[in-house]
């Protein structure tokens, strides 16, 4: 019988950079365009609106087959628990046969920052110099460091719905906490890292 390997979130920061994961995501990216990639769209179940929901993700390629689950907790929010929590099932495809469990919620957020920055690579200018962050959570952190793996920003300013989050990124990342009008005029690329359900952002501020 084959041995499943377990891999906590721990083992996954010890291997996981975004040197190796933006080029992983450029080649899923074509992979995916090319038709190479079975990968129906998500399916999410509701168990109480507003508060908690469970996403399912399955994919599947020649080499390699898997599924994540998503649990998204808004009600989380504030507390030592984080919003969104995940678990990996990884399957060989050939032979359908377990390979690996392992922890998401570090994949997600790199993950997601990471495909961010391959189409930051392809489609901002080179000399790209100032970053709006639309929000001051998880992604816009993570944002921020994978982006700077594309681009060299000289300005990165940040605005969030709570004041004190944004003053908060603000010390801990050197960016300029704005108001979100001042944030985005004028800057080369903007990355929109909240789940506010009001408009945040005009177009009337864009380039």
């Amino acid at each position: 019988m084959s041995v499943i390997r377990n891999l906590s979130e721990a083992d996954i920061a010890r291997v996981l950079t975004y040197e190796k994961l933006i080029p992983a995501m450029e080649r899923a990216l074509a992979a995916f365009s090319a038709g190479e990639v079975i990968q129906p769209v998500r399916s999410v179940l509701t168990v109480e609106p507003g508060q908690r929901y469970l996403g399912v993700m399955p994919a599947a390629t020649r080499e390699a087959m898997g599924a994540k689950l998503v649990a998204f907790y808004p009600k989380n929010a504030g507390t030592e628990v984080p919003t969104h929590m995940a678990g990996i099932a990884l399957f060989e495809s050939a032979t359908g046969r377990p390979l690996a469990f392992l922890d998401g919620r570090l994949i997600t957020e790199m993950r997601t920052a990471a495909v961010s920055a391959a189409v930051t690579r392809h489609l901002a200018p080179e000399e790209a110099k100032v970053l709006a962050l639309i929000g001051s959570g998880v992604q816009a952190r993570a944002h921020l460091e994978a982006l700077r793996h594309v681009r060299r920003f000289e300005e990165v300013r940040v605005w969030s719905p709570t004041p004190a989050h944004a003053q908060r990124f603000a010390a801990d990342t050197g960016a300029r906490a704005l108001d979100p009008e001042a944030a985005v005029r004028g800057a080369d690329v903007i990355v929109v890292a909240t789940s506010a359900r009001e408009p945040v952002l005009k177009g009337a501020w864009l380039k």
